[in-house]
């Protein structure tokens, strides 16, 4: 009604193509900025109006005639380049809006949005410490601002500045405890720093909210672990396996947990599975063959074994696994045929030289199986088994006190030693 009675006032125009502004109906503000403009065209309120009404209708190239017009008539009003700014971060001219911003900036030092977006520039220019530092300094100038807080942290993070960025992770935490999105980096934060009391809070807090991911579970089961806490670890991989059944890691990590703790058969059960998944990774046919060989289930270790010897011959601890599950089974042909290659490429293996006599002693060669103890023994004082083995020969050559002697010896190396107790004990009784 007032338009009616006054439209050609500009008071009236200006007032409510104002309104209309605010009300979010800019192309409606537009024909009456415009009018009050060209009755005024020194009215920076006026002009400013105009501009953001064409901004908001997008039509920036007028919008950006105004700001020019307003820094002219006002050179240190800071406003119409902040504007400027705007509209050209608005169309990625990150150069443009730079120098837009950074008059600003002079203008109003203290102003935190011109510092945040200055910070934009920056990062959408690839210059992530001048972003960081722009948007560190907007969020000290406005601490009670979430994304200002935000971007200072993951600018930082990209930096690889850890300590830099949790101070504003925190600070955004506690801003808006609910945003998974800054807890979870928060947690991550804090696990990178080794903080991992902080960093399994953090992870404990977004169950509700992640749980429904392989992965939360998967990093909730790390920091379980690193934690001590073995039983919830273990309830984390298991979740995550049943979200995910084939997540490699998990796989790993759970078997790797109850192979520790003594389940062989799911171990292998677990480790079988990830070689499938995985049949690149040998670490993974490792782990299957150990647990493979203590679950009981010799053929699978022993071929699994055999895999990796063709693969890396020079892994000698994988060849003498093979061996001793060789000779468990009773092939002494095949058992001494790996420790001697062990031996070919370390002849001081105390464990080789070891299991080549046990070989010879299986078959009765009574005198080349106490040389190859003694020359175990030899390379390792300290190696009982040998000791042990060898009493069992000299007794097998009718030396029983000879034997009764290495086998003190060993006990004095390991009083703990169940299998040397018990020889002792019968070779001292039958005299």
């Amino acid at each position: 009604d007032l338009q009616k009675q006054n439209d050609k006032n500009v008071d009236v125009q200006s007032w409510l193509g104002f309104l209309y502004l605010r009300a979010n109906r800019a192309a409606d503000a537009v024909p009456l900025l415009e009018q009050a403009a060209a009755s005024r065209p020194k009215d920076l309120e006026i002009l400013t109006n105009l501009g953001n009404a064409y901004t908001a209708t997008k039509d920036f190239d007028k919008a950006l005639a105004e700001y020019k017009t307003i820094s002219g008539l006002n050179p240190k009003m800071y406003e119409p380049y902040y504007n400027t700014g705007n509209i050209y971060l608005q169309q990625k001219e990150y150069s443009k809006a730079q120098a837009s911003y950074l008059k600003a900036s002079e203008l109003k030092p203290d102003d935190a949005f011109v510092k945040n977006n200055l910070g934009v520039t920056f990062e959408g220019l690839k210059d992530d410490h001048s972003a960081a530092m722009n948007f560190g300094k907007a969020s000290e100038l406005r601490p009670d601002n979430k994304t200002f807080a935000k971007n200072a942290a993951y600018a930082y993070l990209r930096l690889k500045r850890p300590t830099d960025a949790l101070v504003y992770l925190e600070r955004a935490n506690k801003l808006d405890p609910s945003d998974s999105a800054v807890t979870l980096s928060l947690g991550e934060t804090y696990a990178r720093m080794s903080r991992r009391k902080d960093a399994l809070r953090s992870y404990e807090g977004l169950k509700d909210q992640l749980g429904d991911g392989a992965s939360f579970w998967f990093n909730l089961g790390v920091l379980r672990s690193q934690a001590g806490d073995t039983p919830g670890a273990e309830a984390a991989y298991r979740k995550s396996l049943e979200i995910s059944p084939n997540d490699l890691d998990s796989l790993n990590n759970l078997g790797l947990l109850v192979f520790k703790k003594g389940d062989f058969k799911e171990a292998a059960l677990l480790f079988d599975k990830l070689s499938g998944l995985n049949p690149e990774s040998k670490t993974a046919k490792i782990d299957l063959a150990a647990a493979a060989a203590r679950s009981g289930d010799l053929p699978k270790a022993i071929a699994t074994w055999k895999e990796l010897v063709k693969t890396m011959p020079g892994r000698n601890d994988l060849r003498e696994q093979l061996a001793d599950s060789l000779y468990q089974t009773g092939d002494l042909e095949g058992a001494s045929y790996h420790y001697n290659q062990v031996l070919l490429i370390d002849p001081k293996s105390a464990e080789a030289l070891n299991g080549k006599g046990l070989c010879l002693l299986s078959n009765s060669k009574l005198t080349q199986a106490e040389e190859s103890f003694r020359s175990s023994m030899a390379v390792n004082p300290r190696f009982v088994p040998a000791y042990n083995n060898l009493a069992v020969t000299l007794e097998r050559l009718n030396k029983r006190p000879a034997a009764i002697a290495i086998l003190e010896k060993a006990s004095k190396i390991d009083p703990a030693n169940e299998e040397v107790k018990a020889n002792l004990v019968r070779m001292k009784a039958a005299g």
